[in-house]
């Protein structure tokens, strides 16, 4: 097995967290594994409870709600992700999640992604 790369110090953020079967899911366990702090994004209220019970799985991380179709939910986002983090060093938004991150609201966010 391949070795993971190295993120220990590093913050990521992953869209679309909806069940133990999707693909944000099983990116959010190896970004984790190569020691990354996680921010971890579910769509809705609805998939709330079942997106909190996988991100207790991963000690550390943090769940954000945001719907990456609506431009103030996504501004709102990025404005706790800056009060959290200050920077970004991954940002994973798996092609399956509708909806476009470079809205003004992520780009003037003052987020660093490095």
């Amino acid at each position: 097995m391949p070795e993971l790369i190295n993120l220990e110090g590093k913050t990521a953020v992953v869209f679309g967290l909806a069940n133990k079967r999707s693909i944000a899911w099983g990116i959010a366990q190896k970004l984790y594994q190569g020691g990354a702090k996680l921010a971890i994004c579910y769509q809705n209220e609805r998939m709330k409870a079942e997106a909190a019970g996988l991100i207790d799985d991963l000690p550390g991380s943090e769940g954000f709600q945001c719907d990456v179709s609506s431009d103030a939910e996504i501004a709102v986002l990025f404005e706790q992700l800056k009060e959290r983090y200050g920077k970004l060093d991954v940002v994973v938004r798996p092609r399956i999640c509708m909806g476009t991150l470079s809205t003004p609201a992520a780009r003037g966010s003052g987020l660093r992604m490095m």
